[in-house]
């Protein structure tokens, strides 16, 4: 920060249609940090026009001031939203985002967020997420190098989070950034959240494929699947783990995974192999972790899976 004894301003941009929880997770976090019992973020509301917004579930939110390219806040914070395919035509709006985004602060996105940039220009060559409900939209921005399983992603001064609670996710790294990691995690433990977790969006899929399941028992099989890949899970071995013989296990996945148990597996282990690659670990033990065995298993399913080779996934994203 320029001055440690001064707290970082943010202004967060509301719309109509913004999503109450992109905004509201992110900002608690920044209100909640403190280091030496000082308050290190000092968070103000604008909108395009200095009024009242509608959020998307009805809520009303004030704005503090109206949205200018000549704000004295040191970062700006973008939320997502059903309201933010609006913002995307708004060409003044964009303009003035573009105008931030020249400047030494941050521009942080969350969730759908990352559309409004990459409209403005803003995500042109870099790396970026956004939710994985927007891929199609994502589409429409070719030079944007979108990698949708990410939680979060940093370029520069460029923050973009998956969505929702990854804005969390994204506030906190920040903290930890700014402020160190023991200040970061006084702020998880206050809203008794993780403060930092693997995997990418997909993983949350698995585990809501196993919450979601019409059947528990093979729910509880996909938590276990998915909290501990590196084990045995031979076809013969999850059947037996759930009870069922290995003819209703694949019919049950089918039904619910639209996947067979062994293709379910191979995923959420390249996923979690993904996830401890970013921690420029030894391959041979990101193999034993994910639960491949040895790295020629896991190559083969990099290949499968994500159609790349390890290295180069490795050099893109690491």
């Amino acid at each position: 920060m320029d001055n440690p004894l001064e707290p970082r301003k943010i202004d967060v941009l509301l719309f109509d249609g913004v999503n109450m929880l992109d905004v509201a997770g992110p900002v608690q976090a920044f209100e909640t940090a403190r280091v030496n019992d000082r308050r290190k973020y000092q968070t103000r509301f604008v909108s395009h026009d200095g009024k009242t917004v509608r959020a998307c579930c009805g809520l009303r939110l004030s704005a503090d001031a109206r949205f200018t390219s000549e704000s004295s806040s040191n970062d700006l914070l973008i939320p997502g939203g059903n309201g933010v395919d609006d913002l995307i035509s708004d060409t003044d709006l964009l303009e003035t985002i573009k105008k931030h985004s020249s400047g030494k602060g941050r521009i942080i996105s969350v969730c759908s967020g990352a559309l409004v940039l990459a409209a403005a220009g803003v995500l042109d060559g870099k790396q970026a997420t956004t939710h994985w409900s927007r891929l199609d939209d994502t589409r429409k921005y070719a030079d944007v190098r979108w990698d949708l399983d990410r939680i979060s992603i940093s370029q520069g001064n460029i923050y973009t989070s998956a969505g929702i609670t990854t804005g969390i996710d994204l506030a906190l790294a920040i903290i930890q950034q700014d402020c160190g990691p023991s200040a970061a995690l006084a702020v998880a433990r206050e809203l008794v959240v993780q403060l930092r977790r693997t995997g990418g969006q997909s993983q949350y899929a698995f585990h809501l494929a196993g919450q979601f399941t019409k059947d528990e028992t093979l729910a509880q099989l996909i938590e276990r699947i998915v909290s501990q890949p590196h084990l045995d899970w031979s076809l013969e071995t999850m059947a037996e783990t759930a009870r069922m013989n290995s003819r209703t296990l694949t019919r049950y996945f089918k039904r619910d995974t639209q996947e067979t148990p062994a293709h379910f597996v191979e995923k959420v282990r390249v996923d979690h192999a993904r996830s401890l690659l970013l921690e420029d670990l030894p391959l041979k033990q990101v193999a034993a972790s994910s639960g491949f065995g040895d790295l020629q298993r896991m190559r083969r399913a990099f290949q499968r899976q994500l159609g790349v080779q390890i290295s180069d996934y490795r050099n893109m994203f690491a």
